[in-house]
């Protein structure tokens, strides 16, 4: 048992420092995506478009169901005729009831087109959350960038004020003179004016975010995770097959061919003849008390009616404006049948070309890193040498900006590849399934 106990005391003390180092504020790029898919601006807005395309996508609105409207009225006239009053009045109340029976069944075309526009603002927001995914996955990975930059410029201005010391206290000794203090000083300046900008930069770089995830500025915003990747490998087959079964920009404009045609359709059956009905029933009472000519007082003279009517209608001539309509209805699907080869053709030569800038920037990311590693190694030799002596003070200052300038270049590299990777998943249709 003691042994026991002794364990869970050293174990307390090993967790503890990692609890300690623990953020509530922190938050993944998970976290942010889920984040951005429910407050931010353009998907609450593409929610309530589908929405209403929802409302929209009805039976009544498309014409295919009758109106039932209720009508009551009054009707009075009044007479004076030598010194005689006369009150006439009846009260009327009726149902009518109006419906298309047959208009060339354009009431079920009207129901297509409102479902395959609900459809096309469904796809548009799908398109709309991809975008966001990419726009917050970028943003994240930009703000890491930054904030890396920041780690690097304050190191070296650590550095140079390091530099900064060890030189003055050369010049006390009297081992090195004013000029090589001015020239330290200078450096140490240069490399805190450098730091000082890349904190605004790491601010604005957040401040995006937030906006991206409908997040409060006034609202604290901690990032975990660092600058790095894991490029996989993808097969070009696959990615072009993928482009043309899964990308939302093609699938949204299939779906406005769809409408197109449904249009041409539509217009088509405007030679079809128009057979509608009318019926309805009514109630006409005189009240009593509402004619002064009533001969049985408390008597309502009133009567029922009932009528149903048809009514067939055919456009014989009108200035050929329906067959200018398909006209244009055709032209208009034709159209839309080159656009969407454009598209097709389009994204295709993306495709490539970004399939051919990943497999570049994932060994870019390779050479940056051991480049960076070499000018590290180098900067810590070039720094002895420095202190014995063996060098000046010019040439340990461009070892530093070599080795800040590679350090940058690393990771401008990796952010590079992220962006081309998060593209490619986007165009092939795969960017929810990979941040999901």
């Amino acid at each position: 048992m003691k042994q026991i106990i002794t364990f869970l005391i050293i174990a307390l003390f090993l967790v503890l420092p990692v609890a300690g180092q623990n953020n509530d504020n922190a938050y993944s790029l998970d976290q942010l995506i889920a984040e951005a898919l429910e407050n931010n601006y353009d998907i609450r807005i593409g929610e309530a478009d589908l929405e209403i395309a929802g409302l929209n996508n009805s039976m009544g609105n498309a014409g295919m169901l009758p109106t039932l409207r209720w009508e009551s009225s009054v009707n009075n006239s009044f007479s004076d005729r030598y010194g005689e009053n006369n009150q006439s009045s009846s009260l009327q109340n009726g149902v009518q009831l109006n419906w298309v029976l047959f208009n060339g069944f354009s009431a079920h075309i009207r129901k297509d087109r409102l479902e395959t526009m609900e459809q096309l603002i469904g796809g548009n927001l799908a398109l709309i959350v991809e975008n966001t995914i990419q726009a917050v996955v970028m943003a994240y990975y930009r703000t890491l960038f930054a904030e890396e930059q920041l780690a690097l410029f304050r190191e070296l201005m650590e550095l140079s004020g390091d530099r900064l010391q060890y030189v003055e206290e050369r010049v006390d000794l009297g081992a090195a003179t004013s000029y090589d203090a001015l020239q330290a000083r200078t450096a140490y300046l240069s490399d805190k004016a450098a730091f000082l900008e890349q904190e605004v930069a790491v601010l604005s770089a957040l401040r995006e975010l937030k906006y991206l995830i409908g997040m409060d500025e006034s609202e604290p915003l901690e990032l975990s995770g660092d600058l790095s990747f894991e490029a996989p490998d993808y097969m070009l087959d696959e990615l072009l097959s993928q482009l043309e079964n899964s990308n939302r920009s093609i699938r949204n404009q299939y779906l406005n061919l769809a409408m197109l045609e449904q249009q041409k359709i539509l217009e088509k059956r405007s030679r079809f003849p128009s057979l509608s009905t009318t019926a309805g029933a009514g109630h006409n009472v005189h009240p009593e008390s509402l004619n002064s000519a009533a001969d049985v007082p408390g008597f309502s003279d009133g009567y029922f009616s009932y009528y149903v009517n048809f009514s067939l209608s055919f456009t014989l001539f009108d200035g050929d404006r329906i067959n200018r309509n398909i006209q244009i209805a055709r032209m208009e699907e034709a159209i839309g049948q080159t656009n969407l080869e454009e598209m097709r053709h389009r994204l295709k030569n993306r495709l490539l070309n970004l399939y051919d800038t990943y497999q570049v920037r994932r060994e870019l990311v390779e050479v940056g890193k051991e480049n960076m590693e070499t000018s590290l190694v180098n900067m810590e030799l070039t720094e002895e040498k420095f202190r014995a002596g063996a060098i000046n003070s010019f040439n340990y200052r461009d070892v530093q900006l070599n080795y800040l300038q590679t350090s940058i270049n690393y990771y401008r590299y990796i952010l590079n590849l992220i962006d081309t990777h998060t593209e490619l998943v986007r165009i092939t249709g795969g960017i929810v399934e990979e941040y999901e």
